[in-house]
Order: C-alpha cells, then sequence, then structure tokens
C-alpha cells in the first residue's frame, strides 16, 4: 500500500512538472503600437488560441481615455474627437491635392455689412485670378468671417480655437474709400495674413515660445509675398515692409 501510495505522489509530481513547463514554455508576446513595443503590467496572454491583451494599455497608447465603473461593471473606452484642427488640415490637401475649384468659400456672419461681403467678394476674385493657390488656402483655413468694432490699429483678429476671422467695422469703412483697387487688394492680403495665422495653429507650426511680434512679422512677411502675386502698388509694399520691421524690432 506504501508502495502504491509512492508511486501515487510521484505521479502527481511529474504532472505538475509536465503543466509547469507547458506554461513557461509559452513565449513571450510582443504588444507593438504604432512601431514602438509597449510594456504592460499584465503580460499578453494566449487563451484556447485567442490572443488576449490589456485593453488599456493599448486604448491609452492610442489616446483613448478607459473608465471603470465597479457599480455597473462596465468598461468604457472614449476615442478622442477628431479636432477641428485636424479637419482643416486634411480640408486643405484635398482641395490643394485635387485642385478643386469649387471650394468652400468662409461662411459670412449676420454681422457682416454688405460693404464688407462686395469687398470680400471682389478679394475672392482677385486671389483665384493671380493667386489660386492662396484663395485655396483662405478658403480651407478661414471658416467663418465676422465683423465688429475693434481696435483702430488693428484690420482683424482670428480667433484660432473657432477659427473665425473678425474684420474691424472702421477699417471696412477704410477700404472702401482707398483710391482704385487698393481697398480689394488690402482685404485679400488681410485675409491671407489671417489664414496664415490660422494654418499655423492646425498644423502645430505654431511656436508659443516665440514672441507675438515676431509671429506677427512672420505673417507680414507671408502677406508681403501674396502682394508681390497681386501685383500691389509700391506704396503698399513699403506699408507691409515697414510691418514687418516694426515686429521684428
Amino acid at each position: 500500500m506504501f508502495r502504491n501510495r509512492y508511486k501515487l505522489i510521484v505521479s502527481i509530481i511529474i504532472i505538475i512538472l509536465l503543466l509547469l513547463g507547458n506554461v513557461y514554455a509559452v513565449p513571450y508576446i510582443r504588444l507593438i503600437i504604432n512601431g514602438q513595443q509597449v510594456y504592460t503590467d499584465v503580460p499578453p496572454q494566449i487563451v484556447n488560441g485567442t490572443t488576449l491583451v490589456p485593453i488599456r494599455v493599448i486604448s491609452e497608447t492610442l489616446g483613448a481615455k478607459v473608465n471603470w465603473d465597479g457599480n455597473t461593471q462596465t468598461v468604457t473606452v472614449d476615442m478622442p474627437q477628431y479636432t477641428l484642427e485636424a479637419r482643416t488640415v486634411e480640408y486643405f490637401w484635398d482641395v490643394y491635392s485635387n485642385n478643386i475649384e469649387n471650394v468652400q468659400e468662409p461662411k459670412l456672419d449676420n454681422s457682416v455689412s454688405p460693404e464688407l461681403k462686395t469687398l470680400l467678394s471682389k478679394a475672392y476674385e482677385l486671389l483665384k485670378q493671380k493667386a489660386p493657390q492662396v484663395y485655396e488656402f483662405v478658403c480651407a483655413y478661414i471658416l467663418e468671417i465676422q465683423e465688429a468694432p475693434l481696435d483702430k490699429s488693428i484690420a482683424a483678429v482670428t480667433d484660432t480655437a473657432t477659427h473665425i476671422v473678425t474684420f474691424n467695422s472702421s477699417y471696412t469703412k477704410q477700404a472702401i474709400n482707398f483710391p482704385g483697387t487698393l481697398g480689394v487688394e488690402v482685404i485679400a492680403t488681410t485675409l491671407a495674413h489671417e489664414a496664415y495665422h490660422e494654418s499655423s495653429v492646425c498644423t502645430g507650426t505654431y511656436n508659443t515660445a516665440v514672441d507675438n511680434k515676431t509671429i506677427e512679422a512672420l505673417a507680414y512677411a507671408f502677406e508681403y509675398g501674396v502682394a508681390k502675386q497681386l501685383g500691389v502698388s509700391q506704396d503698399y509694399f513699403n506699408w507691409i515692409k515697414t510691418q514687418i520691421i516694426n515686429n521684428l524690432n
């Protein structure tokens, strides 16, 4: 009887060792997300032919938020929203790569006066004729235009959170009375200037470490290039140059 019990114990030990051997024989499963290996507290496992991985690590690595509700025994995964910036950049490249002529011009708020509407319409036509890529650039990065009384030194301001450009109503009145086509050219280059600000935010090239005057100088430099395409007067060129210099000093 003792011999049989001894054989039973030995058999159990052998079985346990075989089982442990199978456990340790399972290969280490690497988890790679977007080309980078990710290490987890609970390693991936293969159970009944199915590979199981921790949902929290994967979700949070991809930018999602994971929450556990113990009361309802529920795991919720909330993916990040498709940002306004991402949509705007995607729209611009869609327009630019496909050369779509029938692009959507910025929406006009009810605050926009008939005078500004006329100037904007002529400015768009001028851009389409002499700087079509800038026209597409403006339409992609400016989603809406408003008009309101602002500081006299400001032609327009950009709300980078909503991509809405607000024109100074007093500036609009001045532009109407500019000689020749200067008023339309000023509105066109101002649109380009504000679209530049929008694009720098949307594409992530906006550098918060740089002071505002330097950022303005860069926008005026872009505006200068657009003015050159439009063939504006030398006086207007000189004015833009002055703005660049003033903001760099």
